[in-house]
């Protein structure tokens, strides 16, 4: 699995790091984190890295609750994940 990072900080002091992947059998995947100032690029990859190795259904990458953001969970453990065209 090949990870190509980019970020942006935003106004808030947090940075969001898009992401693009590709699988070993050539699958296209590119996604959003919002992380904080004080993660490392390390940590950062990791949980990238963890959602696809520990997801065995790749339908289960996308996001189950896009449109639902009050739903109490904590969100720096989630990912917004796209399959590229």
């Amino acid at each position: 699995m090949k990870i190509r990072l980019s970020s942006k900080r935003l106004n808030s002091g947090k940075c969001q790091v898009r992401f693009h992947v590709s699988g070993q059998m050539g699958e296209k995947w590119y996604g959003y984190a919002l992380t904080e100032p004080s993660e490392t690029l390390r940590e950062v990859v990791n949980r990238i890295e963890n959602r696809f190795y520990n997801c065995q259904d790749k339908v289960a990458l996308h996001q189950k609750g896009l449109y639902h953001l009050n739903d109490g969970r904590n969100f720096m453990n989630d990912l917004m994940i796209f399959r590229d065209a």
